[in-house]
């Protein structure tokens, strides 16, 4: 018998596999804003992008936090703007598990580096458009972590959109990638 989650198991050797990708995805990936020297490797020739299906368990937050950390790191990304893409990424994802996994059996999170741009996706099943990123404001009894969602994508010079699915919809981030200084 194995024990989700204990090394050895089913569970652990396919998270040690998807961590395994992810590494390998970030360590491919030179620093983007480093100074570099001359001959230095430089960005990613180009486009760069990871893909996670994971079931709406609370499980899922912490673990798309994790896997995400590593990409950001591995792809030298500045350490606040990781932080904010790390914030996102937990509400969304939260929210997800939380509103959408009655009518998803999966959520499907996309971060992307493309022409100096990060664009953080993550889809559900669900088909309503969450209120509060139209029209929350600082009095709204609701929302308040879309709010700064929101309010957090804005300060990092990106945007924020809702987009329908085939299924459900997808809150979709982007953010430059060299962060004005």
């Amino acid at each position: 018998m194995t024990v989700p989650g204990r090394p050895g198991s089913r569970r652990a050797a396919h998270r040690e596999s998807a961590d395994a990708r992810v590494r390998r995805v970030g360590e491919s990936c030179p620093n983007p804003r480093s100074e570099s020297a001359p001959g230095a490797p430089g960005p990613p020739p180009g486009p760069v992008l990871v893909r996670w299906t994971l079931p709406p368990v609370v499980a899922a937050v912490p673990e798309v936090r994790h896997r995400l950390r590593d990409v950001l790191r591995g792809w030298r990304i500045h350490a606040d703007l990781e932080d904010t893409l790390l914030l996102v990424a937990t509400e969304l994802v939260s929210n997800s598990v939380r509103h959408a996994a009655v009518l998803t059996e999966r959520v499907r999170v996309t971060l992307a580096l493309t022409q100096g741009r990060i664009r953080l996706d993550v889809t559900d099943d669900h088909p309503f458009r969450p209120r509060a990123l139209m029209d929350t404001d600082e009095d709204s009894e609701d929302g308040r972590g879309l709010l700064i969602v929101k309010l957090t994508v804005a300060e990092a010079h990106g945007v924020i959109d809702v987009l329908p699915s085939q299924t459900g919809k997808t809150i979709r981030v982007r953010v430059p990638a060299f962060q004005p200084s």
